[in-house]
């Protein structure tokens, strides 16, 4: 006889009342409820609503608001739902929705109660044992396992797309100050001799696989709720509306012939470019807002003791990045005093490779290219001449100072100079000097 396990203690028969009451004579052995061999194989307990009861609300963002709250456990495609994070009405004044699920947690958390409402709790007590003791890896516990397998169909189609796990929190209008995450990791080490190696790992997102390469993180904007479009003037730096929506606060780019240009935001009817951007009399515009300020934030002084991000693997490169940045890498606002370290021969290239500075250990100086070189102690060489940009004359300014005599040492090209003459080194230890005079 099929048998539910405690985890589930209230179920809704999709569309009917309740197929099943909850009574002793129902209790499995084994602390569980026989469901019994219905023909429906969908069972609820409860007050015989349907899952998909309830309203549309009322500020504007098409979000759903159930009424009807249990466990609903159905066979085949599942029971439909209405997601309450909103989805487009169908001509029918209902939600459009194409979602099933073969389980369904519906519930309504109140605010005025102090409690904490979980959807669905597993709370499990993990001990070790002699096989754990013996290796890593044998008898492993998972407190979610989502286990998926993406196929093509009897003919070769192409499956459907997949999402092992999504979080989807709909922040309604007038919430105010909340506070909202999408997936929170806690874990609380208080094991002593646990330290990051290769024989105690604690971390919490662990990403792996088999098989061609994946890629392990997509950060992905997609969806928006505020855009833009009509005509614009840009006058010196300065993008006034001439026609369409107003601007609000998230506004920070405007497109203009398919060119992306940053801007920020002064008022409703002006932004100010944050790059350069040709003065227009009128132009069409869009625009879109984004769907976070921050794509990733690391916060708080306790948060990191080594490093916020390590990268030790053998990727080509580290950190790439691409896009439409005003700055691609910003430390202005950060107290360390090193913006950039490197290890020796290593390279900072500009313009692609085409200039790259480096720190010669030999000469202990800052090397560009080959031909220009600054060492530690402020003397600087010159592989080629030195040229004014402009018409007037190249002006090299040095204290004023006498050779003590003129077999001073000296190296041969070093010079000086005082009010009388200008000194040159011709030869190792050998001065010659050239009087001055007015004219």
């Amino acid at each position: 006889m099929p048998r539910l396990l405690p985890i589930l203690v209230l179920f809704a028969a999709f569309g009917t009342a309740p197929a099943l009451a909850l009574d002793g004579s129902n209790v499995g052995r084994d602390g569980g409820l026989d469901v019994g061999d219905t023909a429906r194989r969908s069972l609820t307990v409860g007050n015989g609503c349907k899952a998909t009861d309830g309203a549309f609300a009322t500020d504007g963002t098409q979000s759903w608001q159930p009424s009807c709250f249990g466990v609903f456990v159905s066979s085949g495609i599942g029971t439909k739902v209405y997601a309450t994070r909103g989805v487009e009405k169908d001509t029918n004044g209902n939600p459009s929705s194409n979602g099933y699920a073969p389980l369904l947690v519906q519930f309504q958390a109140d605010g005025s109660i102090r409690r904490e409402t979980n959807g669905i709790f597993v709370n499990g007590d993990v001990v070790g044992g002699s096989v754990s003791a013996a290796q890593f890896g044998v008898n492993n516990v998972t407190g979610q396992l989502i286990s998926m397998r993406q196929r093509p169909g009897p003919n070769g189609q192409r499956p459907p797309t997949v999402w092992g796990h999504n979080v989807d929190i709909h922040i309604a209008p007038g919430a105010g100050n909340v506070q909202t995450f999408g997936v929170e990791y806690d874990i609380n080490n208080f094991n002593k001799d646990c330290a990051p190696g290769p024989t105690c790992l604690s971390a919490g997102i662990f990403f792996n696989g088999i098989g061609t390469p994946n890629t392990a993180w997509i950060y992905s904007g997609g969806g928006t709720t505020n855009e833009w479009s009509g005509t614009v003037r840009v006058n010196n730096g300065t993008i006034t509306l001439l026609k369409g929506r107003p601007f609000d606060a998230t506004v920070y780019h405007v497109r203009i012939d398919g060119i992306f240009y940053r801007a920020h935001y002064i008022n409703a009817n002006q932004l100010v470019a944050d790059v350069p951007i040709p003065n227009m009399a009128s132009a069409a515009f869009t625009s879109k807002n984004a769907i976070t300020h921050y794509g990733i934030y690391f916060q708080g002084d306790n948060n990191s003791s080594d490093a916020d991000a390590l990268f030790a693997t053998t990727a080509f490169t580290g950190i790439d990045i691409a896009g439409n940045h005003h700055i691609a890498f910003n430390s202005s606002s950060d107290a360390g005093p090193y913006a950039l370290v490197t290890r020796p021969g290593q390279s900072v290239c500009l313009n692609g490779y085409a200039g790259c500075l480096s720190y010669d250990g030999g000469a202990t100086g800052l090397r560009y290219g080959g031909g220009f070189l600054v060492t530690n102690d402020g003397n600087v060489t010159l592989g080629g001449g030195l040229q004014a940009s402009s018409a007037t004359a190249v002006r090299l300014n040095s204290p004023l100072a006498t050779p003590a005599s003129s077999k001073a040492s000296c190296a041969p090209g070093d010079w000086a100079h005082d009010t009388d003459f200008v000194y040159t080194c011709v030869a190792a230890n050998t001065w010659k000097r050239a009087a001055l005079s007015s004219w």
